[in-house]
């Protein structure tokens, strides 16, 4: 009988066909010796092997998956500015991600759905948050093996060290991402690359000043006027004269604090929209208002170009506006206020309940206290109004990254348009995959010149949805698209 037959039945089974065949058992013994040293050898060579491929993965991937980060997907780390030992801001060498990060590049299976799903590489921009990844890694590799050389003395001459930012990471890769977290949602690993991104523009701008003229443009009017346009802001609440809209300083006791923001307080057709659904509050009996010519910028914009002082200073200002008149409630209509009011501003102690304004309108909805009572071509300007009638409006709704991928907000803008009779047509490329408008990252203010236009490649999408009609959130799939 074959002893530990239960331990190794493959082998003991090999050993039966052999001995049937006539082999002696001294020669099945050797055999099976040989077999054994080859298969110890084998293991520990590919052991030996497996930290310099892709394979690491093996052993990288559990770890990575159980520390990954469960702060909001939308709240990207703040910088201590008033550490004075500091003596650089975001990351211009390997060294200064931190083990997290280092830990992302060895986890990566090189699978590609990242890649695949990220709107900047499906328009040949130069990113692939694949090969990012990759060469982050390779480059930690390269490091490693000068220092070993170092150490063991076989260095014969310095060598100058690759530049992280321009050498491995091309500036206009990092310029590329439009933050819009397709990538992250499709990698097995949970893999980050926004903030890895984010890291490395805080370096540009907070450090060089590298930055493009016309997003270098946007964040000065912020800091002088806080809005993107310039435009001042003792103008920001012209919208609201004729509608009768509280003002915090003159009557906090409200249940809501509507934040318009910049959108809604300077751009033409946002503004409608601002109008809108203000009256809607009023009709519902909503008790809301609104800070007026104290609204700040959140800073959105701001921090995903890097300048993370222009944001904290903003979100400093926000959150003490706020606190100064006991807001617990806010409803906003921009997806990127709506995801900077409620994950980033607790990072500066503004601890708000937020809630989206399509949220919001379909609870009044549902609770009777708002009637829809137009078709939604009618809504949109195309139609004379009136009841609704039999025929449903075939209508395609554009997921904001901001609200979708980073706030799972999916349900209410659909359920709302429902309401109000639209027959939705989902795109290919909805929800949890829905494709980038390309505005997000800071792309609103920057010429979009390399490649296809994001924004172009999202309305070939909606064509080929089958809808006559296209329904987009303020603000910037609304201007992009």
């Amino acid at each position: 009988p074959f002893k530990h037959e239960m331990y190794a039945p493959m082998g003991v089974f090999a050993a039966r066909i052999m001995l049937g065949s006539g082999m002696s058992e001294s020669g099945i013994h050797h055999i099976m010796t040989i077999s054994y040293f080859v298969h110890i050898i084998g293991i520990i060579a590919f052991l030996n092997y497996l930290p310099y491929g892709k394979h690491f993965h093996i052993i990288t991937s559990i770890p990575s998956v159980f520390f990954r980060n469960l702060e909001p997907a939308g709240a990207i780390k703040p910088i201590n500015l008033e550490d004075e030992s500091a003596t650089t801001f975001g990351t211009d060498k390997i060294e200064q991600f931190d083990w997290k990060d280092i830990l992302d590049m060895y986890s990566c299976t090189e699978c590609g759905r990242c890649q695949d799903q990220c709107p900047a590489h499906a328009c040949d921009k130069p990113l692939s948050p694949k090969e990012f990844t990759i060469n982050l890694r390779n480059h930690l590799y390269s490091l490693n093996s000068e220092l070993i050389k170092k150490k063991n003395g076989e260095a014969t001459e310095e060598k100058a060290r690759a530049a992280l930012i321009g050498d491995v990471i091309k500036k206009e890769t990092i310029w590329s991402c439009t933050t819009c977290r397709a990538c992250e949602e499709a990698c097995p690993l949970l893999i980050e690359y926004v903030q890895k991104m984010i890291d490395l523009r805080r370096h540009l701008v907070l450090m060089q000043g590298d930055v493009s003229p016309e997003a270098q443009t946007t964040l000065r009017n912020i800091e002088n006027n806080s809005n993107p346009w310039g435009i001042g802001f003792s103008e920001r609440a012209t919208w609201a004269k004729e509608l009768g809209i509280k003002s915090l300083v003159d009557d906090s006791n409200v249940e809501y604090l509507y934040f318009v923001g910049c959108a809604g307080s300077f751009d033409e057709r946002a503004k409608k929209v601002s109008k809108a659904f203000a009256t809607l509050l009023q009709k519902a009996g909503v008790s809301f208002g609104i800070l007026g010519e104290e609204e700040q910028c959140t800073g959105d914009s701001a921090r995903r170009l890097g300048n993370e002082y222009l944001f904290q200073m903003l979100a400093k200002q926000n959150v003490e506006n706020f606190n100064r008149y006991g807001v617990k409630k806010v409803i906003t209509t921009c997806p990127h206020c709506y995801n900077t009011i409620k994950n980033e501003f607790p990072q500066f102690g503004g601890n708000y309940e937020v809630i989206h304004h399509t949220e919001l309108l379909r609870d009044l909805i549902k609770e009777g206290r708002l009637k829809p009572t137009k078709t939604p071509s009618a809504i949109g300007g195309s139609a004379s109004g009136g009841e609704h009638k039999n025929t449903k409006t075939p209508t395609t709704f554009h997921d904001s990254c901001y609200l979708g991928r980073y706030n799972d907000i999916y349900k209410a803008p659909r359920e709302v348009l429902e309401a109000c009779g639209c027959d939705l047509h989902e795109m290919e490329n909805s929800k949890e995959t829905g494709r980038c408008c390309g505005a997000g990252g800071g792309w609103m203010w920057m010429e979009d010149t390399e490649g296809t236009r994001i924004n172009h490649k999202r309305l070939e999408d909606v064509e080929k949805s089958g809808a006559d009609t296209i329904a987009v959130l303020p603000l910037l799939p609304h201007d992009a698209l």
